[in-house]
């Protein structure tokens, strides 16, 4: 398999926006909950935005260590004041992050170690947080 750098870098950086992004979404999402769940809805926003955060600093480092640089540009944010519809908001969001970091994964090389492990890390915590928010919903 070759190795696309510049693809690859396109992808971290389009990656670091949708880490920006879902960390502002749920460090927000947790600020505006209410309601009769509220405490245990705003631990689990405010732990998975901590996982956001870290997600964004390892693509950071691989970036540069790539010789790239990294973007500061946010993706799209949604927050909603029914904190199910935030919730649902959260679970597409996190299904769609684990399609494109493994759609990365594929284009990266094994031997790559360094960067093929630092995305398998998101794609692992991402599919984590797929399967927490499957059970706040009820599916």
């Amino acid at each position: 398999m070759t190795f696309d750098k510049t693809k690859i870098l396109q992808l971290m950086n389009e990656g670091l926006e949708m880490e920006y992004a879902s960390y502002i979404q749920y460090v927000t999402q947790a600020a505006i909950t209410t309601g009769p769940y509220a405490d245990g809805l705003i631990a689990r926003f405010e732990e998975i935005a901590g996982d956001e955060a870290e997600h964004a600093k390892l693509l950071r480092q691989r970036i540069v260590a790539l010789g790239g640089k990294p973007t500061t540009k946010v993706g799209d944010i949604q927050v909603h004041k029914d904190s199910m519809q935030a919730v649902k908001i959260n679970l597409k969001y996190e299904r769609d992050t684990v399609d494109f970091y493994r759609k990365m994964l594929n284009l990266i090389p094994h031997d790559e170690v360094i960067l093929y492990e630092a995305i398998e890390h998101i794609v692992e915590d991402s599919q984590e947080h797929v399967e927490e928010l499957e059970r706040i919903v009820g599916r």
